[in-house]
């Protein structure tokens, strides 16, 4: 098993349940950005941030695909969309206690249920329209990594562009709204430090933009990816320094 792996018990790197491990623990809390979905094993950004860092530091993987912060009910008791914080993987990474936590969620929550063929939107998958609560199931989740280490230091990502995507529920004017309520709970919560992934990416262009992305127009490739780990290994080193 490889620093990357978890236990089957607990969900969490087989070496931060040994004792005399004083490695500095990263927690990723994502979706399918965070999990690598069109990735090999070894080219997700939390494999490639472990790899920038160095053996000073533990990667959890907490990522889980086409999962979204809000967490609601319809009026007959239907969930709506696929809540993060309902899963194995949001409960182990926070059980993680994690010296640092790199919140990269948003983009699941910038869809509106409309279906592939583009005939009709699925109520049970409108998440976007749920939008007025994100901000109070954001900082649930910002609640629940203060109580599991109150010294952590969270990192609350602005997540990449949504390009011209395969899958029309997925659209970048959801996800503008989204990254305004993003800033709003940086506002709100002083504590936490925001990384603007979304600024990094788009400034490099269109072109650049296309061809380091999956066909999907959601994903961000191999390329991508190891951008993005270095954005967030760029600033845990610059925080380090101080």
């Amino acid at each position: 098993m490889n620093k990357n792996e978890t236990s089957q018990t607990s969900g969490m790197p087989e070496e931060w349940q040994a004792e005399g491990k004083k490695k500095t623990k990263i927690v990723c809390l994502g979706d399918s950005i965070t999990e690598g979905f069109g990735l090999g094993a070894e080219e997700n950004y939390p494999v490639l941030l472990g790899r920038r860092l160095g053996g000073e530091y533990e990667i959890m993987n907490a990522g889980v695909t086409a999962h979204c912060v809000t967490d609601e009910t319809a009026p007959d008791g239907r969930t709506i969309g696929l809540p993060y914080m309902r899963t194995e993987k949001y409960a182990a990474g926070i059980a993680a206690q994690g010296d640092i936590y790199v919140l990269l969620l948003g983009t699941n929550d910038a869809q509106d249920g409309l279906f592939d063929d583009g005939s009709a939107v699925d109520p049970y998958f409108n998440v976007f329209g749920q939008r007025e609560h994100f901000i109070r199931h954001y900082e649930r989740i910002l609640s629940d990594v203060r109580r599991a280490n109150p010294a952590a230091r969270i990192y609350v990502c602005r997540p990449v562009p949504i390009l011209n995507c395969i899958w029309p529920k997925h659209q970048q004017k959801y996800l503008d709204v989204i990254l305004d309520k993003l800033d709003e709970i940086g506002r709100r919560n002083p504590d936490v430090r925001m990384l603007d992934l979304f600024s990094a990416f788009r400034s490099k262009g269109d072109a650049w933009l296309k061809s380091v992305y999956q066909a999907d127009g959601l994903h961000p490739g191999p390329e991508g990816a190891a951008f993005l780990a270095e954005l967030v290994a760029d600033r845990l080193a610059e925080d380090a320094r101080g």
